[in-house]
């Protein structure tokens, strides 16, 4: 008796779904029906890069409030003396020293400290690692250095700028970097106002920038090709157990592998998140 009556609610439950998605097969809504469906998953696999895209726009219309005596480059491809490219967000070039910026599109609040490896990113219950933005940007900063052939020059300043939304928890204070709110971006850069570089300084950093930023999109598209191909050939090149180092590079983009905790457990994710969501299985 039991399983009969098992059988008849299965039965009524199928009848009552065929009721529902038949006519909707039949109807000529049901095209634009699946085309919302499949609209609706692009749109929310891409909505981190949307938002971070949205977000580095921001960032510009911020900085090209600077005034006269500022140069601003967005989205440059440094090599990195390691036959591939560090991707750095924005630099500004003035008589006050560069400024090297790294956007952080998050939400939340943020815990770190300068010397950590990795940072973490708490949304209610959920913690996310990031890695090391300081860390991160010091290595931009020893590339373009070292692209420019200026190794000696001291007057380069490190700023992480985070989404307004973000809640700081920090409990030190950092020596190497300033750490702010998009919001208050402009005011960090323009805490330097002792003039520190000639003008011919400035035209030489500035002409060898400009080199960088005169790439077009396809050459662009071209240079980070092969800068995954050659950070995937040394990947595949190192011994098994450096390649489950947290140190890791993205094979995708390059950037550094940091564990991170998902809803299936851990897994291997790149600190260039959200402009790329390389993932990876923690073996």
């Amino acid at each position: 008796m039991k399983m009969k009556r098992g059988f008849d609610m299965a039965e009524a439950f199928l009848e009552g779904i065929s009721a529902v998605l038949l006519p909707l097969l039949l109807s000529s809504w049901f095209p634009f029906f699946l085309l919302l469906l499949l609209a609706s998953a692009i749109l929310n696999r891409k909505l981190p890069v949307i938002k971070g895209a949205i977000g580095e726009r921001a960032v510009n219309r911020k900085l090209r409030k600077l005034g006269a005596e500022y140069t601003v480059y967005h989205d440059l491809y440094v090599p990195n003396g390691e036959r591939g490219l560090t991707q750095v967000d924005h630099v500004v070039t003035s008589p006050f020293g560069l400024f090297v910026i790294e956007t952080k599109h998050y939400s939340g609040w943020i815990f770190g400290d300068e010397y950590q490896q990795d940072w973490t990113q708490v949304i209610y219950k959920r913690k996310e690692k990031l890695y090391n933005p300081i860390r991160q940007n010091y290595g931009h900063i020893q590339a373009i250095k070292s692209y420019m052939e200026k190794e000696y020059l001291s007057e380069i300043h490190s700023i992480i700028a985070f989404s307004d939304s973000v809640q700081f928890k920090f409990k030190n204070n950092f020596k190497s970097a300033k750490v702010v709110h998009f919001g208050n971006l402009l005011d960090a850069i323009k805490e330097q106002h002792d003039r520190k570089l000639t003008v011919t300084e400035l035209q030489e950093i500035n002409q060898a920038l400009d080199r960088l930023a005169g790439q077009d999109k396809k050459m662009k598209r071209q240079l980070k090709k092969e800068h995954v191909q050659n950070i995937k050939r040394k990947i595949q090149s190192r011994p098994t157990g450096a390649k489950s180092n947290g140190q890791s590079a993205c094979p995708r983009c390059g950037g550094n592998l940091s564990k991170r905790n998902g809803k299936y457990g851990e897994f291997w994710g790149c600190s260039n998140f959200p402009k790329c969501r390389y993932t990876g299985k923690v073996a």
